[in-house]
């Protein structure tokens, strides 16, 4: 035990494979398997621990790899697994915990696994946030059905850019556009920083998102199970320098920070289980009223913050004016009403004039 709590403390602080067969004297064979074998313990303990949350806010991102080859690189000949890889990550901005993952191509079939897992995970209406990527938007509304306020925050990145800022675009001066998509998102609310911020501890923890590096997968398998280990990881082991708490403790997950070993010895022993069932959600604290649509289709709120236009009233003339004003006549009584209008009489109109 105490060698595999030395080879998974080195993989999630980044190190590569081939570092840790040169600091533990273990092949890098063995390494490679037991790394795999972690790793897919940590993503059964995470389908275990991490569902039933009250999360009000959460933020969507997807972050970029590659497994072998860059997509530009890939041939026919190369498996379908080769190339571009995402993993779709959901976040939790009040707990700073990872929710909900998936990794795969950033296409519809990959989205779609992704929100059901969130969905399946939650138990409040939560306010989603995510960036403009299109497939996100049939996405939600298949999971959550009009059960989530949803928007997205769009940056206006420009095109002019210096070698000195080569991975920081230029950016315009109106760099952020909020845009509501379903419900009534809080644009105050409405931020993906918190997984932008997390995204740079990923690359932290797990050496194979890192650019410009040799630690890239060779087999999706292998990524999928870098990734488990490095959410377990962050959730479980790590305090958080803003909640100084661990995100599963500020979540109400656990009671007490997980060592390494912990962690290796929950997620080796993990059996096999089912995924999470999605569960009836539930409003959060609201202050106005509130009235849930039948088929469990979303409620019916009343939204503050706006303000109906009020009717025009008719002008009141001054005190002096009132006073040197003579005094209206009596009106005399109302008379017998007008008997109705005849009926109107068809007229054709010539539109161009007699013919001749």
């Amino acid at each position: 035990m105490e060698t595999r709590v030395r080879i998974a403390s080195a993989l999630v602080e980044g190190t590569s494979v081939r570092a840790v067969e040169r600091q533990t004297g273990v092949a890098k064979s063995t390494i490679l398997r037991f790394a795999v074998e972690l790793g897919e313990g940590c993503a059964r303990l995470h389908n275990r621990l991490v569902q039933g949350l009250c999360e009000p806010d959460i933020e969507l991102d997807e972050q970029w790899s590659f497994i072998a080859k860059k997509d530009k690189r890939v041939t026919s000949e190369d498996p379908a697994e080769y190339g571009d890889v995402f993993t779709f990550t959901a976040f939790a901005r009040r707990s700073k915990l990872v929710i909900s993952y998936a990794v795969g191509k950033r296409d519809q079939e990959t989205t779609n696994a992704f929100l059901a897992d969130l969905r399946a995970r939650v138990l409040v209406v939560p306010q989603i946030t995510s960036d403009g990527l299109s497939v996100y938007v049939p996405a939600v509304d298949a999971s959550f059905r009009g059960c989530a306020d949803y928007g997205q925050v769009i940056k206006q990145y420009g095109y002019s850019k210096s070698p000195d800022h080569k991975y920081e675009p230029a950016r315009d001066a109106s760099f952020i556009r909020k845009t509501s998509v379903f419900g009534a998102p809080d644009p105050k609310r409405m931020s993906t920083s918190g997984i932008e911020r997390y995204h740079l501890t990923a690359r932290h923890i797990n050496g194979r998102k890192r650019r410009l590096a040799l630690s890239f997968s060779k087999t999706q398998r292998s990524h999928r199970a870098a990734v488990s280990l490095s959410v377990c990881a962050y959730n479980l082991t790590r305090i958080h320098a803003s909640l100084r708490v661990s995100p599963a403790m500020a979540a109400g997950l656990v009671q007490e920070l997980w060592s390494v070993e912990d962690l290796v010895r929950a997620a080796l022993a993990e059996p096999a289980a089912a995924p999470p069932v999605p569960q009836a959600l539930t409003l959060p604290a609201q202050t106005g009223p509130v009235r849930q649509l039948p088929g469990g289709k979303g409620w019916l709120r009343l939204v503050t913050g706006g303000s109906a236009p009020s009717a025009p009233s008719a002008p009141q003339p001054s005190p002096a004016a009132s006073a040197a004003a003579p005094p209206e006549p009596e009106l005399p009584p109302p008379s017998e009403p007008s008997p109705a209008p005849a009926p109107r009489r068809m007229v054709q109109l010539s539109l161009f004039g007699d013919e001749s």
